[in-house]
């Protein structure tokens, strides 16, 4: 019976594992860099999502080895006619991250640190996807390019290359989600981004410029900065919907060391550290409505919320997660209609800048979130264990 089961459960898995054409093309470990392809269908046969997948260095994502040979993703990138009603049908390319610097960065030579041999050949990866589907993307009607964390970035990075690729007439969106990296010190006055950022730069960009030329050639030498949010969107030309919680649990915990984050709540944090999480509150809103006011193709949906990656969450489709409170635009109604909106140059005066006016934890849904989502991250740890094994 359980046999059975697990056999069903992999015959779902629709998104086949596919590798890069140029064996150049390596990820940390030096196998070749990989992708998730679904072809799209019926009307969605011409229609493309590009989602560049977010994570860290120190997992099985600095390898192709350990990926599912097929998968199933959730959220907007999901196969749920119901739920999905706008986008289960288009052409997916998932870019899994395997480079360690953010889709991007080449050095010929291989480095050896701590025993290990690494490559760091990112840019080399996300050109060879794209050439392998230049023919498909000409022919497009429209292509969202779209990531989360660090792929968010990279959504953004990549924009001002591809746009270079594609005929004028098709649209190019950008959806960046949790990819607010903002340059900011953590409470005990360290800097562990841009740190991390600097040493990325040594290792990764002394060959290369980041994908971003414009804003490259605007910090020489330093184009770790284009990694920063405050930085990159000075130079987006195509129009950009900001999914961002405004208590984003990967940048307070792992780069500005607020470990009182950890359970998903802020119930056991100290006033000091309450102190400096509203400071990064304020600090978010205010980045967020200078991205709306420089440019009116900009949208937004900003909750009061601790998560992450909501573009890929089951939570996007919830009524009961809205902003504002109590209304009816979830994170996919607001992104379809904004999405509509661009894809027909509507100028309606609806409104895309969606954010939470209170903090946490006024949005009660958001603070009621903690138990939902530790138990989702505990089924999606069993699933992939479960992958895994077979």
């Amino acid at each position: 019976m359980l046999i059975i089961f697990f056999q069903q459960l992999q015959c779902c898995f629709q998104l086949q594992l596919q590798f890069v054409q140029d064996e150049r093309a390596k990820c940390l470990d030096g196998t070749l860099g990989s992708y998730y392809f679904q072809q799209g269908f019926e009307g969605g046969q011409n229609k493309f999502i590009i989602y560049f997948e977010g994570g860290e260095t120190k997992t099985q994502q600095g390898s192709s080895l350990n990926r599912a040979s097929a998968f199933e993703f959730d959220g907007v990138l999901s196969q749920d006619e119901i739920n999905n009603y706008y986008f289960h049908n288009w052409n997916l390319i998932h870019i899994n991250y395997c480079d360690g610097v953010g889709f991007q960065g080449y050095k010929f030579d291989q480095v050896n640190y701590q025993s290990n041999v690494l490559y760091f050949r990112g840019e080399l990866i996300i050109r060879s996807i794209f050439d392998h589907f230049i023919s498909n993307f000409q022919k497009a009607e429209i292509i969202i390019l779209s990531g989360c964390s660090v792929g968010g970035v990279a959504a953004l990075q990549w924009e001002q290359y591809f746009s270079s690729l594609i005929p004028e007439n098709i649209s190019i969106l950008c959806v960046s989600d949790s990819g607010i990296l903002y340059d900011m010190q953590s409470m005990n006055g360290s800097n562990l981004l841009q740190q991390s950022l600097k040493i990325m730069n040594y290792f990764a960009n002394n060959e290369t410029q980041v994908p971003q030329k414009n804003c490259a050639y605007d910090f020489p030498n330093q184009n770790w900065k284009c990694f920063y949010f405050q930085n990159l969107m000075h130079y987006i030309q195509q129009p950009v919907f900001i999914i961002q919680p405004f208590y984003d649990i990967s940048f307070l915990y792992k780069y500005l060391e607020i470990k009182c984050i950890q359970d998903l709540t802020l119930n056991n944090c100290q006033k000091n550290e309450m102190n400096f999480i509203d400071h990064v509150f304020q600090t978010f809103r205010q980045v967020i409505i200078e991205s709306l006011n420089n440019n009116s193709n900009t949208g937004s949906f900003a909750p009061s919320c601790i998560a992450d990656c909501l573009f890929i969450s089951q939570l996007s489709f919830s009524p009961n997660w809205t902003v504002p409170e109590g209304s009816n635009r979830t994170v996919y109604q607001t992104l379809v209609r904004w999405v509509e909106n661009q894809k027909y140059n509507s100028y309606c005066q609806i409104d895309f800048g969606l954010m939470d006016q209170q903090p946490w934890p006024k949005n009660s849904a958001c603070a009621g979130l903690s138990s939902s989502i530790n138990l989702i991250k505990l089924i999606n740890m069993i699933l992939w264990i479960i992958i895994i094994l077979l």
